[in-house]
């Protein structure tokens, strides 16, 4: 009898997507219906969140509490208002350190900190939960929140079945076998499969050159034609040479290879609104007379659907109408709520075009695009700057091609002078991310 409900479970659930369960996520829906907990491991963007949202299905046929921890509280907002429109507003709620809604909610989203508090502080609150999904749970090797994960997997009470996403990663079996030892059995699921093929490009003056050649090997030419670029800008001026690509240019290259939409990851706030300022200067317009007629309808739905006089102001004052009109915008966890929800509708109708972003577009949220573009190999890591890590590039990546619509995905590379073509091949086929315990690692330093 309880085979044949779960499997009826298993069945409502899948009949409900809009399209089959892959080979991973049927594996790990299987585990889940078995009583375990389970480890997805898979490349981002490839749909592992269908295996939380069945745990949260399962969850609500059973009558019992899940809670789904994000390690930030802008990802955490975003799965509070996808999880309101799918199960309802008295269904969830949200436990953040600025918010708390409906906390004793059957479906609760937190951040990884708040669940760690809650177990040390108040342990009986979590008698009725029977999951803990730990999205992005690759970041245990983050320094220096990464402990948090590891306290929640040794700490939560026992009869909680955890559910871990995480990206592709080297060493997870060695991450399962540590979960199983402090709190019994886990299964891991691994998948290194994209549902959408990624093709890497290097832009150099604007220009896109293939990465690899056909055998996956480095491409002769597009190495052979960055090098002459680093020896001509050193003879010049000693690397101190304005960018070898330009913005307007390289989004006209995009448009021209037909790999709009686009996100175009730009490692800080006030890079993504000059970028924005730079297109309205131009007076860069990307959509046509029928997608500015759609986007006005949609802004101006958001719009009536603010009572509060004051949040119109602010609404009217903050969003730029123009530029989303002419299919631009940004997106980062600085923006109001109604901005990013708005941004991202647009987004996933193909009617934004190119939104210029920071990394927390690359974790959790779903804006898949056709194209990616990486402005710099560079970025501040909070002690100085370093060069991306081959996880942080798989990362960034993984948001190119859209599944059910695009046949390849496309990752595009900025050559920059002062960063060799020799460090972004070994970066970009470099072994995947390999995670640590961050418990007494000290912080290190990225080359």
């Amino acid at each position: 009898m309880r085979a044949a409900r779960q499997h009826s479970l298993k069945e409502e659930f899948a009949a409900s997507l809009p399209w089959p369960l892959d080979a991973f996520q049927d594996e790990a829906i299987d585990k889940l219906d078995a009583g375990a907990g389970v480890l997805v491991c898979a490349p981002t963007s490839s749909g592992k969140t269908i295996v939380a949202e069945y745990a949260i299905f399962r969850a609500l046929a059973e009558g019992v509490q899940v809670i789904y921890t994000t390690p930030l509280k802008a990802l955490s907002n975003q799965k509070f208002r996808d999880f309101q429109r799918a199960y309802g507003e008295e269904t969830v709620g949200l436990v953040t350190g600025e918010n708390t809604i409906n906390e004793l909610a059957p479906v609760v989203v937190m951040t990884t900190e708040i669940l760690r508090n809650v177990i040390y502080e108040d342990a009986q609150r979590l008698r009725n939960v029977s999951y803990v999904i730990l999205d992005e749970v690759h970041y245990i090797d983050d320094m220096p929140r990464g402990s948090v994960w590891e306290e929640i997997v040794i700490q939560a009470p026992a009869h909680i079945k955890l559910v871990g996403l995480s990206a592709t990663i080297g060493n997870y079996r060695e991450l399962a076998d540590w979960m199983s030892e402090n709190r019994g059995h886990l299964d891991t699921v691994y998948t290194d499969r994209r549902p959408v093929e990624l093709r890497l490009w290097l832009s150099i003056q604007n220009r896109f050159y293939p990465l690899f050649g056909p055998d996956g090997g480095v491409d002769q030419e597009t190495w052979a034609k960055a090098a002459s670029e680093e020896e001509a800008a050193y003879r010049v001026n000693r690397f101190r040479s304005l960018p070898s690509n330009d913005l307007l240019h390289v989004i006209s290259e995009l448009e021209k290879q037909r790999m709009l939409p686009a996100i175009y990851f730009i490692f800080s706030r006030r890079g993504c609104r000059e970028a924005l300022q730079r297109c309205a200067y131009h007076a860069l317009d990307l959509t046509s007379e029928t997608e500015k007629k759609t986007i006005d309808a949609l802004a101006a739905e958001r719009v009536r659907g603010l009572k509060d006089p004051d949040e119109m102001a602010l609404y009217n004052r903050m969003v730029d109408g123009g530029m989303l009109r002419r299919g631009l915008a940004v997106h980062h966890a600085g923006l109001l709520p109604f901005h990013k929800e708005l941004v991202e509708e647009l987004f996933t109708q193909g009617l934004i075009k190119v939104v210029f972003a920071t990394e927390t577009l690359s974790l959790g949220i779903n804006m898949p695009a056709r194209a990616v573009v990486v402005s710099s190999f560079t970025k501040f890591d909070g002690v100085n700057f370093s060069n991306l890590t081959t996880g942080e590039l798989t990362q960034l990546m993984g948001r190119a091609g859209r599944r059910g619509i695009d046949v390849l995905g496309h990752g595009i590379i900025s050559k920059e002078s002062d960063v060799e073509i020799g460090t972004i091949y070994e970066v970009a086929m470099g072994e995947g991310l390999v995670i640590e315990s961050t418990f007494t690692r000290p912080p290190r330093r990225r080359s």
